[in-house]
């Protein structure tokens, strides 16, 4: 448990003392009305509750900083004032035991000098930085405060019994009323309505009732008349002081915890909220003067100027708050049309710029390349840098006329007017993608991001899918590959309907059970017996799926009967519609139920099994616990399966790297396929929890040429060799190849030349022949 410091423990302290003078000062007052105490007895009582509180204020100037610093010094002198007018008083009155109210000037004056202090102290107390337009409200509101409250204590101060009818001593009690209110009434709006800055906000409001004291001594001064030792001074003082230690004691606790501001916040940090003190005064007010004209019949002439004055206040306030909102509106709107980060316009508003175009328009869709593995490899913080500069990088080769937006993440559309001069054919598309040549400028380094562009063009008429042509422009320059270009043509239309007819159907053939599993043996070398298969899906698309023919008689004769879709074509649409999860799901179950079968029948001799994991997959945070349930309901050891992926899904590490060390962790192998294309494949060793290399078949295709493809071929097995892990061949189709692979050191091949790839049964047949 944490110990208070020492600033907190003596305000406490000091706490419980100005609330040991308050009791010793009722009970002594109340003992006087029974029993003779001497007159002065309470004097003292009260001059100690003084003089506590003045330390107590101090102590929270002490432990505070800057204007707060400055407001509890104040406030302690107006309170050390206060104490000396009130030993004055004393005197005043023991020596005029016959007068109600025994004040000379110099008391008088005392007490005007610690209310003027404490109302300064109230009114320089600065709150929350603020535009001038909010200064004005905050003003016009404490403005409608000060009328209402002036117009309240007016009338409170004419019907209050005042001790002294006429002359300086009346004048003089009312404006020390006035003045405790109106410090009282600050300290309200202060809290409610200007923000409290460096001072804690429920210190402020513990001293709010203190201002009901002033009036309070006028209604107990002729009440107490008749005790010697009762006074209205000693009456109202000692409550006054508890609550000015409170205060401070909680002020102090503030300082001590940091819970007040540094220094004070501009507006456009706080958030501040409708104020509603005016509104209440007003309310207040209102009724008061209700009051007073069904009492009179009419409002004295002070009131009713009072009255108009407040009617012009809340005027001009409704005015000036109406001109606020609609300038907040026009700021909204704007806001929603533009992009936070790049202040560029967003996806809204560029389609509605281009909706309300003439025609003769080019449009471009131009998307970062990598850009979600830059962003995980190097952070938040520079991927927000990249896509700036990017926009910066896009607006410079456009210029001031066309219109760029960011439509999505790391995508921005660029809209020319006909007379541009990129406005022609694939112009605008090439002069981005040769922009983006050069490196952009990021922090302290220089980074070379390529972009993909997808363009369109109005030719001379209204188009109002502009940007939707562009984006399947984009889409098809994607598919080909990063940093390129693509002009929008009528065969693109043709090509995603046939898209989105192929994703439909890859659903229904998912459900409908279309797929099969083929295996390509992976041998050892020299003599050729199967020591693993790698997993291939096949599609046989049934009636109504594209391009199948009519159905077969059963599912069992399907490969045989319908003609299968390539991977080639339906891989990438699985990928881009994340339809990739669930066929991948399926082929990893597939595969270690005949994995689980081989073991069951062959034992020990089955072969392992590599199936491919694709890079959305990788990025699947289930995938670990998937694999991890399969191998436990197929009763699979781990080291019975191989998991394919590529360099460039975990070129970038981030969440794909966390997977693959995941899956690693289960006890699985992980192989990184074609090996050797990629461009950081050696420092990827490193960072994967590599278990097999797949040389990749461009290395193979050479052997038995110049002596250089073989020095790479060879390199690439000793690697494999030193950093104890198996390297397997890709692509074998000569017995040349397999010989000359075993000389250089391979132990593992896959190929056209050993066995192409086949249903699970023929896998079965092979192995049966082998044993």
């Amino acid at each position: 448990m944490r110990l208070p410091s020492r600033p907190v423990r003596t305000a406490g302290l000091l706490a419980v003392t100005a609330g040991g003078w308050l009791a010793a000062s009722v009970l002594i007052g109340v003992l006087g009305t029974l029993v003779t105490v001497p007159a002065w007895a309470l004097w003292p009582l009260t001059v100690g509750a003084a003089a506590t509180t003045v330390a107590a204020c101090w102590l929270a100037a002490a432990s505070g900083f800057g204007a707060g610093r400055t407001f509890w010094w104040r406030l302690g002198s107006a309170v050390g004032l206060l104490g000396i007018g009130t030993v004055s008083q004393a005197a005043d009155t023991l020596n005029r035991p016959d007068e109600l109210v025994a004040m000379s000037p110099p008391t008088g004056l005392l007490y005007l000098a610690a209310v003027s202090v404490a109302v300064l102290a109230m009114l320089r107390l600065p709150g929350q930085r603020r535009t001038w337009r909010a200064r004005i409200a905050l003003w016009l509101d404490i403005a409608i405060v000060a009328v209402a409250s002036g117009l309240v204590m007016l009338r409170a101060t004419a019907l209050l019994p005042v001790p002294v009818t006429s002359g300086v001593m009346a004048t003089a009690l009312r404006i020390i009323v006035l003045a405790t209110a109106c410090a009282a009434v600050t300290a309200i709006v202060k809290v409610g309505m200007g923000g409290t800055g460096p001072i804690y906000g429920r210190a402020l409001w513990i001293l709010s009732p203190a201002g009901l004291l002033g009036p309070a001594s006028m209604l107990l001064a002729p009440a107490l008349q008749r005790w010697p030792h009762l006074n209205a001074t000693v009456a109202v003082l000692p409550p006054l002081a508890v609550l000015l230690t409170l205060s401070a004691r909680a002020q102090t606790r503030a300082n001590v915890a940091g819970l007040v501001p540094a220094q004070v916040v501009p507006d456009d940090a706080a958030q501040p909220g409708i104020s509603r003190i005016p509104y209440v005064a007003v309310g207040v007010t209102a009724a008061m003067l209700l009051a007073e004209t069904l009492r009179a019949g009419s409002l004295p002439a002070g009131l009713a100027a009072g009255a108009v004055v407040l009617i012009v206040l809340v005027l001009v306030r409704q005015h000036a708050a109406l001109r606020d909102n609609s300038t907040l509106a026009e700021r909204l709107a704007d806001q929603a049309r533009h992009d936070d980060l790049t202040g560029l316009p967003n996806r809204r508003s560029f389609t509605g710029t281009l909706q309300r175009h003439g025609g003769g328009a080019t449009v471009a869709v131009c998307d970062l390349d990598s850009f979600a593995a830059l962003n995980d490899r190097l952070g938040d913080d520079t991927g927000d840098e990249i896509l700036r500069q990017a926009a910066a990088r896009i607006a410079l080769t456009v210029g001031g006329t066309a219109l760029v937006a960011r439509l999505l993440g790391d995508e921005f559309g660029v809209l020319l007017p006909a007379e541009h001069p990129l406005a022609c054919d694939d112009r605008l598309a090439v002069a981005l993608v040769q922009a983006f040549q050069a490196p952009l400028p990021v922090g302290e380094h220089d980074l070379l991001v390529t972009v993909t562009v997808g363009s369109a063009a109005g030719e001379g008429q209204a188009v109002p899918d502009l940007l939707r042509r562009a984006e399947l422009a984009l889409q098809a320059a994607q598919r080909v590959g990063a940093n390129r270009q693509q002009l929008y043509t009528a065969d693109l239309d043709a090509s995603a309907k046939h898209h989105a007819d192929l994703a439909a159907a890859l659903r229904r053939g998912l459900d409908q059970g279309e797929f099969r599993l083929f295996y390509q043996p992976i041998v050892e070398l020299p003599l050729g017996r199967i020591s693993a298969v790698e997993a291939l899906i096949r599609w046989f698309p049934q009636s109504g799926s594209p391009d199948a023919p009519a159905s077969p008689a059963s599912p069992a004769s399907a490969a045989s009967a319908v003609s299968p879709v390539s991977p080639a074509e339906f891989i990438p649409v699985a990928e881009q519609t994340g339809m990739i999860v669930d066929l991948g799901a399926w082929i990893l179950d597939q595969a270690c139920a005949d994995a689980a079968a081989w073991r069951a029948r062959f034992g020990d001799a089955a072969p392992r099994i590599s199936v491919n994991v694709s890079a959305r997959q990788l990025l699947d945070p289930e995938l670990p616990a998937l694999v991890a349930d399969l191998l436990r309901r197929h009763d699979l050891p781990p080291q019975q399966v191989t998991l394919e992926i590529t360099e460039t899904a975990v070129f970038a590490g981030g969440p794909a790297l966390q997977t693959v060390h995941a899956l690693r962790g289960l006890g699985v192998g992980i192989a990184l396929d074609d090996f050797g294309t990629g461009h950081s494949s050696l420092t990827l060793l490193r960072t994967c929890p590599v278990t097999t290399l797949k040389v990749d078949k461009s290395f193979i295709d050479e052997l038995n040429g110049s002596p250089q493809q073989e020095a790479i071929a060879a390199s690439l097995s000793g690697i494999a060799s030193t950093l104890g892990l198996r390297a397997v061949a890709e692509g074998v189709e000569t017995q040349d190849q397999a010989d000359r692979l075993h000389v250089l050191g391979y132990r593992f091949a896959q190929g056209y030349h050993f066995a192409r790839p086949q249903p699970a049964t023929e896998i079965d047949a092979s192995l049966l022949a082998a044993v």
